[in-house]
């Protein structure tokens, strides 16, 4: 790649750490003579001062810290036009065509257009509380109805913790918590938290090769600049990241050289024009991937968990990878990745023939090789649209997001060629080996069987076969429960051990059995990528790679569970035993995931082994997603949608898999996905459906109590040996009942209530249960109850029907029937004041059949399997 791009997006990206480091003084001494000599250089002149003093801050930090970064910042003929220090810094008084470039950048990514910025610009001193501003969180400024806060920052109730990003320092805070910082203490905060950032800078890995550096160094200003804000001067209401708004820059300012270059046009009065339509938006969209991830046709039901844990990531793989190749044909840095999570991405390219001709080049190769192998199951749609520096001004910018939307939308109508595509696939019978008896791949049932993978030790029997696909998922599944690092490397690299048989695309080798060698590759250019994929249990996220959060939660053996007597129930218990002791000590890192079969076996009573073996499987998403990205927010800019995207995303992929990780409640709850703004977990039923009120109410905290942003969740309760895709069809119509009930709603047990209604319910079960432990009621009872609850569904429904016949009256008489039940059954061990007690204490259950009518089938039926 040309190293003028590098250059120009690594710029930019940095121009303004010198806002970092300048709230951080106590711990980054600077000569006050080099501040001196370059203020000129750097700093706006207004009103007989000098204004933004971050950008001589940023001069001084790269010429402080130059030893820690890669060698060729400090060459003078690295890439074309200015130094680097002065490209980076100059953005508040540009000179040069490359400066006005990174400026430029730096005004379209806050969403200014040329009146605003020259009065940001003369606002540029800032006023003497600004080290105790904190980020505000955009989540609690959303309001789909137009309903905004006021534009102050006392209308805010929350704040982010200036602290490096964690599971736990996601989550807002309340304001009052800030009340008593004072400027001492708010300066102390930022000197901890750059001390940390610039000592870990140094320990980065890959200075010799800048593509993988840059890549480590966004991952780590990622941590330490995501709760900074950007801005905290003005009339600005600071709830952009500092991380965020450097990224677009980085993105924004790469298009705008490669357009000027390309067109023979790098002008400072061209750079500065508003108007031209220099930029293309970029979406990229993972069709199909329910299919992809819960395919079925195999006929056998070995390595379940390991296929579906390697189809999920391979997911993750595929859309990184999709938008990974665009760029680099493109010839951008992964900066100009703005947005990617869940199977979409967003990208913003430079309006040029040869971004369009790359671009269609880019998804026929994709598409080519997904149709090949995944026979038009599976697809990526591309769709972009044009704009310019006008259209990304904040009142114009969600007009511009709304035709991308529409764009992306009128793809997915397209999502195969089939003009190109269309037909049988004519030499799929050709792909059969004889010697194989033209076997069908017992796993996906679709792929010939493959000579390559005849007896392969991952398949775990001496006479399997399978095709290279699913040999290749079941590879990465298995890997992914030890693995915390992935190498994706060129085809042609040299690593050692297991890898993959069909590289991504053709063009992409992954190992997750990252050996020594990693150095040498990354000098040869090699090692394209290479990521952390895990996070400690103590939050502890990886700072000398990039780290990713694209890999969930799955439980593992331990010893616990040797003494765990629900695993060896009923026939053979000593052999089964034995068993899973052999497999745990065969496994020297002590990770052998848990069987589905073993995980609903927690759903028993420890002691007793009473309750019913099964799984409960969860999907949840967040409601009207479309709208909030659309119209949900005040003021619009291309960073600001970065946060809001970014930080919906954590929720999904950083909480919720530490959370399964880290809280004994939950260790035996499964991650098939989670990220973006969905999750799709597996766990014993009864530990799911308290996760799911955890589930609520964390979420909730995490929006700020938004009620305009919530979530639908479906659970449905299985068998551990139903197929997969058949559970997985049973959730999906579960949460598509939720989305019926105008959303912001729960169903279990086929039944839908709102998270508010399941909360109450909850606190009835635990009612209902002191009831039976104090013999107010038997089990008997229970079971009428049951049925007192469908009948007063029935009445609830009756109400809504045009006609009624005299079956249908029938359910009337749930009332008497409970009143002579009450009297004649309550507390039958009990005499005198205790039974009137019992009977007055089950008499609220009347009032809770009224009022939740089928819903009282939710706390009924948990009390019920828990007692089976």
């Amino acid at each position: 790649m040309n190293d003028t791009i590098y250059k120009i997006a690594i710029a930019a990206f940095l121009h303004d750490i010198g806002k970092f480091a300048e709230r951080a003084k106590g711990n980054f001494y600077i000569d006050p003579e080099f501040l001196n000599n370059h203020a000129n250089l750097y700093q706006p002149f207004f009103n007989g001062r000098h204004t933004h003093q971050h950008a001589v801050y940023t001069a001084a930090f790269i010429d402080h810290i130059e030893k820690f970064l890669p060698k060729e910042f400090n060459k003078g003929n690295w890439g074309l036009g200015d130094q680097f220090m002065n490209l980076a810094a100059g953005h508040h008084k540009p000179e040069t065509p490359l400066q006005w470039v990174v400026a430029m950048a730096d005004r379209i990514s806050s969403g200014f257009d040329r009146d605003e910025f020259e009065d940001y610009n003369a606002e540029g001193i800032g006023f003497k509380d600004y080290k105790k501003t904190r980020l505000l969180t955009i989540f609690e400024g959303i309001a789909t109805d137009g309903k905004w806060k006021a534009d102050n920052l006392e209308a805010y109730k929350f704040r982010y913790p200036l602290k490096e990003l964690s599971p736990l320092n996601i989550f807002p805070t309340d304001k009052d918590e800030y009340r008593s910082l004072d400027n001492e203490s708010a300066s102390k905060e930022y000197d901890e938290l750059f001390f940390n950032f610039v000592t870990l800078l140094e320990k980065l890995l890959h200075k010799q090769n800048i593509s993988l550096w840059f890549e480590h160094f966004d991952s780590l200003f990622m941590i330490y600049a995501s709760h900074i804000p950007a801005a905290t001067v003005g009339k600005v209401i600071p709830d952009v990241s500092l991380y965020d708004h450097s990224k677009t820059t980085a993105a924004l300012a790469s298009v705008i050289y490669l357009y000027h270059i390309q067109n023979g046009s790098m002008e400072i009065e061209k750079i500065k024009d508003y108007a031209d339509k220099k930029f293309l938006i970029v979406s990229g969209d993972f069709y199909g991937i329910q299919n992809f991830i819960f395919t079925e046709g195999g006929s056998t039901n070995k390595a379940v968990a390991k296929l579906l844990r390697g189809r999920s990531f391979v997911v993750s793989l595929i859309s990184e990878l999709a938008a990974d190749m665009l760029c680099r044909e493109i010839g951008l840095t992964t900066a100009s990745i703005v947005l990617n999570a869940a199977g979409k991405f967003t990208i913003i390219a430079p309006n040029t023939k040869e971004a369009r001709d790359k671009i269609q080049v880019v998804e026929e190769k994709i598409n080519d090789w997904l149709v090949r192998l995944f026979y038009g199951e599976a697809s990526i749609g591309i769709s972009y649209i044009e704009a310019s520096g006008e259209d990304f001004i904040t009142n114009k910018f969600e007009f511009l997001w709304d035709r991308l939307a529409k764009a992306s939308e009128k793809r997915k109508y397209q999502k195969i060629n089939l003009e190109k595509y269309g037909g049988v696939i004519s030499d799929y019978l050709d792909q059969f080996n004889n010697d194989l008896n033209k076997k069908l791949c017992p796993f996906c049932g679709k792929r010939p069987s493959n000579r390559d993978v005849e007896n392969d030790s991952l398949l775990g029997d001496e006479k399997s076969s399978a095709c290279k696909i699913c040999r290749d998922h079941i590879y990465i599944g298995t890997t992914l429960v030890k693995a915390t690092r992935i190498a994706i490397t060129t085809t042609d690299a040299d690593i050692h051990g297991n890898k993959l048989l069909e590289p991504i695309f053709g063009i992409y080798q992954i190992s997750l059995d990252v050996d020594g060698k990693l150095a040498q590759l990354a000098d040869k250019g090699t090692l394209l990528k290479y990521w952390d994929i895990f996070i400690a249990k103590d939050g502890n996220i990886a700072k000398d790679i990039t780290a990713k959060f694209i890999n969930g939660y799955v439980p593992v053996y331990n010893e616990s569970d040797l003494k765990d007597d629900r695993y060896f129930v009923g026939k053979k218990s000593e052999q089964k035993k034995l068993e899973l002791i052999e497999q745990i000590k065969i496994d020297k890192d002590n990770k052998v995931p848990k069987t589905f079969s073993h995980i609903s076996l927690k759903a028993l009573d420890k002691d007793t082994h009473l309750g019913t073996e099964a799984l409960g499987v969860l999907k949840a998403d967040v409601d009207n997603l479309g709208l909030i990205f659309s119209c949900g927010l005040r003021r619009y800019s291309i960073s600001r949608l970065a946060t809001l995207s970014r930080q919906m995303n954590y929720y999904f992929s950083i909480y919720v898999p530490y959370v399964l990780s880290t809280q004994d409640a939950f260790k035996d709850i499964y991650t098939v996905f989670a990220g973006g703004d969905d999750l799709f977990l597996i766990g014993p039923w009864n530990r799911m459906v308290e996760f799911t009120l955890s589930l609520s109410k964390s979420f909730k905290d995490y929006v700020c109590g938004n009620t305009q942003i919530t979530l639908s969740a479906g659970v449905s309760v299985h068998k551990p040996g139903e197929p997969v895709p058949s559970i997985s069809e049973s959730a999906e119509t579960a949460i598509k009942k939720s989305k019926a009930n105008k959303r912001n709603s729960i169903t279990l047990f086929d039944e839908t209530v709102k998270w508010q209604e399941f909360v109450e319910l909850h606190t009835i079960k635990k009612e209902i249960e002191s009831w039976m432990d104090k013999s107010f009621i038997n089990n008997a009872m229970l079971f009428r109850l049951n049925t007192f609850s469908h009948m007063a569904k029935q009445e609830k429904e009756l109400k809504e029907m045009d006609e009624i016949g005299a079956d249908d009256w029938e359910c009337l008489k749930w009332v008497s029937k409970f009143k002579y039940n009450l009297v004649r059954n309550i507390g039958k061990k009990l005499k005198g004041n205790e039974k009137d007690k019992a009977i007055r204490e089950v008499e609220k259950a009347a009032i809770w059949l009224v009022q939740y009518g089928g819903a009282m089938k939710i706390p009924v039926w948990q009390i019920i399997y828990n007692q089976r």
